[in-house]
This record gives C-alpha cells, sequence and structure tokens, in this order.
C-alpha cells in the first residue's frame, strides 16, 4: 500500500495538467519567507503553460512558467507582515496565501535528539505555555513515515502545516511536534531579535544514518569510506519495507529525497543539525559523509547558508571509544566555511524517561547553538561561543609519576576546573575524565589534575605507571559518558580529544 502510495506522489507532478492553480505543499499560511538580504522564492503547480500572476500585497510580479510548474522569486523584503500572496492564472483560477512573515527561515534536521520534543524536555510544562509569547514564531513540522528512492518535487505528507507558536503547536506530544532543539534555538533567537520572524522547519526521523540524508552525489565523493563499512555490523543491510510494510528510512538517499528535496525551492537562512549517533562506530566514513552532506546541501540549495550542529551528548553506549571517535568526526565540518557547532557533552541525562541517549536539557542546546550562530552567522564579534580546544602537551616523568602540562585555546578569561563522576547507573566502562597512554601501549585513566597559577593550563598526573614507562599521548573525556572538569569561564566546556605522538 505505502509503496503505490509513494509512486503516486513521485508522478504528482504529472498528474496536476489542467488543476486549479495551487503553491506547491511546502508553504502555506502562517508561514514565514526568507527576509533581505536574500530573495525569497515561491512555486507551486497550474495549468500546464498557464500565464501566472503573483501579488505581493499589492506589488503584482509575472511568474516564470514552465510546462505546469509556475515560480517567481521577490525582490529582497524586509523583516514584519502580515502579507498576503496570491497566484493568479489566466486559465487556473487563483490561490491565496494568508498571514505571511518575512523573516530568517531555518531547517532542522538529524535523528531522534532532533525530532525529541519540548513536550518531553526539562520544564515543559512552563515551556509549552510561554510559546504563546512568540506568535513572531512560526512552525512546520514534516513528521516522518515518508521515504522515497528518487527524488519528490513535494511532500507526500507532513505532520503539521505552517503554524502561529501556540502551546499546541509547541507542545503536542512526545516525538509529534515541536522539536525541543529547534524551538528552543528559535525561541532564544527571536529574544536576541525583538520583531525578528522566525520560521522553524522540523523535518528529522529517529535512529537514522547520514547517509539516509545525503544525495547520492554526496555519497559519492565517499565512495571509498562507504566500501570499506558496507558489511559493517551497524549498518544492517535491510529491504525498502520490513515484513509489515513500514518503510525503512535507513536505505541510502530515502530521506533526501522524501524530506529535503521538497523544501529545496525555498530559501533559507540556515540549518541546524542533530545526529550521528546511529554512525557510532564509522568514525572514518562519518568525517567524509557529514562535510560532504553540507556542502551538497549548499550546492542543491545554491545557497551558502550559515551550518550548525550538535556534538552528541552522553549515552551508555558501552565499552570503546565509538561514540567518542563519532564525536572527533563531527569536527571534521568545521572546516567548511560558514560552520559552528554547540556541544552536548556535559549534558548527561542518566534518568531520562526517553532513555539516556535522550538528555532533556535542550534549552542549553539550543543556547549554545544560538551562540555560534550570533558569531558566524549575524557577524556578532564580541560573543564567547567555543569552549577550551586542545592546542599542545608537553610530558613530564619523576619516577613512576607521570604528568601532562594541557595548553587549551579559546580560554575566554581563563580555565576552571568542576568536579565530576560516573553517575550512578553508568558502568564504569562508559566513563572517562583523563587518560594517558604508556609506551606498553595501555591507557590509563586518572581523575588527578589541577590549574597552573594563571589558570591557563591544565596539569594532569598520574601515579603508579609501569616502571620505565614513558608517556605518548592523552585523552580528555574521550567515552561514552565523558566526566567532563574542564570548562571556560564562560560556562563553556572543553571539547573532548585524543593526542598521539
Amino acid at each position: 500500500m505505502m509503496k503505490v502510495a509513494l509512486l503516486a506522489v513521485a508522478c504528482f507532478a504529472l498528474a496536476v495538467q489542467g488543476a486549479s492553480i495551487r503553491f506547491q505543499n511546502t508553504y502555506g499560511n502562517n508561514m514565514v519567507l526568507q527576509k533581505a538580504p536574500q530573495f525569497a522564492h515561491v512555486w507551486g503547480y497550474a495549468t500546464t503553460n498557464d500565464k501566472v500572476t503573483v501579488k505581493l500585497d499589492d506589488q503584482s510580479f509575472p511568474a516564470t512558467v514552465r510546462g505546469d510548474v509556475w515560480s517567481v522569486t521577490f525582490p529582497a523584503q524586509k523583516a514584519g507582515g502580515p502579507h498576503t500572496i496570491t497566484a493568479q492564472g489566466t486559465a487556473s483560477g487563483s490561490a491565496t496565501l494568508t498571514n505571511v512573515m518575512f523573516g530568517d527561515v531555518y531547517v532542522c534536521s538529524g535523528q531522534s535528539n532532533m525530532q525529541f520534543t519540548v513536550h518531553s524536555a526539562f520544564n515543559a510544562t512552563t515551556e509549552i505555555a510561554e510559546a504563546a509569547k512568540y506568535p513572531q514564531i512560526r512552525v512546520f513540522t514534516v513528521g516522518t513515515g515518508n521515504i522515497s528512492l528518487t527524488p519528490l518535487s513535494e511532500l507526500a505528507s507532513f505532520t503539521q502545516p505552517w503554524s502561529v507558536a501556540s502551546p499546541d503547536s509547541i507542545g503536542k506530544n512526545d516525538w509529534g511536534y515541536f522539536s525541543a532543539v529547534c524551538w528552543f534555538y528559535g525561541k532564544y533567537l527571536a529574544d536576541a531579535n525583538p520583531g525578528l520572524p522566525i520560521g522553524l522547519i522540523s523535518t528529522n526521523w529517529g535512529g537514522t544514518y547520514v547517509q539516509a540524508w545525503s544525495s547520492p552525489n554526496a555519497l559519492a565523493k565517499c565512495k571509498k569510506e562507504i566500501e570499506e563499512q558496507q558489511d559493517s555490523p551497524i549498518y544492517a543491510s535491510a529491504s525498502m519495507y520490513d515484513a509489515a510494510g513500514a518503510p525503512n528510512p535507513n536505505q541510502p538517499s530515502v530521506l533526501y529525497n522524501a524530506m529535503i528535496v521538497p523544501f529545496l525551492g525555498q530559501t533559507i537562512f540556515g540549518a541546524l543539525w542533530y545526529q550521528g549517533e546511529a554512525n557510532a562506530g564509522d568514525a572514518k566514513g562519518y568525517a567524509c559523509m557529514f562535510p560532504a552532506m553540507i556542502s551538497d546541501w549548499r550546492t542543491e540549495w545554491n545557497n551558502q547558508f550559515p551550518f550548525f550542529f550538535v556534538q552528541l551528548a552522553p549515552w551508555t553506549a558501552g565499552a570503546g571509544t565509538a561514540v567518542a571517535d563519532t564525536r572527533q568526526a563531527q569536527l571534521e565540518a568545521l572546516k567548511l566555511p560558514g560552520v559552528g557547532f554547540a556541544t552536548a557533552v556535559d549534558l548527561g541525562d542518566v534518568s531520562s524517561p526517553q532513555g539516556n541517549i535522550h538528555p532533556r536539557d535542550k534549552q542549553t542546546v539550543g543556547a549554545r547553538l544560538l551562540l555560534s550562530a550570533r558569531a558566524i552567522a549575524y557577524k556578532q564579534t564580541d560573543v564567547v561561543y567555543r569552549g577550551p580546544e586542545f592546542v599542545s602537551v608537553q610530558f613530564g616523568t619523576s619516577g613512576t609519576t607521570h604528568t601532562a602540562t594541557v595548553l587549551f585555546t579559546e580560554l575566554n578569561g581563563g580555565l576552571v576546573l568542576k568536579p565530576a563522576t560516573c553517575p550512578t547507573g553508568v558502568a564504569a566502562v562508559n566513563c572517562a575524565n583523563w587518560a594517558f597512554l604508556l609506551s606498553d601501549g595501555k591507557w590509563y585513566p586518572t581523575s588527578s589534575a589541577t590549574l597552573d597559577a594563571t589558570s591557563q593550563h591544565v596539569i594532569v598526573s598520574l601515579s603508579g605507571a609501569p616502571a620505565g614507562a614513558t608517556a605518548t599521548g592523552l585523552r580528555y573525556a574521550y567515552s561514552s559518558w565523558p566526566q567532563t572538569t574542564v570548562f571556560s569561564k564562560a560556562n563553556l566546556p572543553a571539547i573532548p580529544f585524543e593526542y598521539t605522538k
């Protein structure tokens, strides 16, 4: 049944010939279109080769018509509204959008931690009630359930049409709408920019690989890395549908085709991304595929928009460094221009009702994403947005005691050490603070760390090491559940790292 529905949607554009004029279905009443300096693009369908005029309030613009598709690009518009947009065809009738605003539009995508709703977050009752104070924010949720082997011109379905922010539109239910990370980012952006309309598009699916969100062109750039992992158990093979007929979203490009391509005709300001848990165990592949996806999205949108991602939060993923390696792989995206991030490495929530892979503190995530956006997208040079990052280490030895003097950048006034312990319910193999790699090839954990007199360096020590061993590497917070103890005075956590000579 679902296969037939998807085929029908893929062919939908061919079936509208002779139909009444309408807007493509990612547009709607109450939406936000991108403000100046960008140019908002609007499009839809009409009778084949009809003459179409689009009015923005009292201004008329002739549409470009190719077959049964019409489109128009408005001159850059200042922030504000409401506006009315009417598409009028000579033979197709008319269609109208009302209560449209011009502002900044963001796409929020990824897997379950982006899908995680305000309804499940800390302080949910108050947060949901406060949504009524933000009518300038408009939200849209795609929802899950639709995949496609080929690019779709429209969404097969969506859970939430464009809606004015309210307790109902923001606090529907767990896993329904609205995305907590997306909402808190938009809310805090609105607080920092009174009067700026903000459009938030939530398009995400829990438990999905980056491959599903990437086009074939993007994946082709990582062919070698993908082939090396094609038989990995983390990428268990599956048919397009399971035995019950439910769609399998973890096929290459199927979510890109179904949940990203339909938005390519819209002008956006930026994107937020929270994903990577599903790819843990394939850090090398992720280090290639994630930046390739970002670059490809920008190419397909014809827009070098700012892109902000969340470095993975703690969860009990088991022993080993698969999650820590994935966190490091995420940082490869920072080599691209206009990319920033917010780390969630200190936001573990062992008692989350949705499982400890889903921490409830999405407010801090949204606030940290906004710090990056203010600095990178909005060019505010006075914003502190990155925590301490490893620069270098100097090793020393006295008998069986090893020391490491660690230099960080992004100090922002100096370093602060905070206490941290492995939470009750989290196995010791999941936790890590500091660890030395010695010449015997083994890692030796330690929690002994102090600051120097200037609060510019961390001095880490390891006692009782094997006689004659030398230090050849150092880790900080390098595990699935990091014990984060190093912060800047701006209260931003140091980024986990692994250094080897």
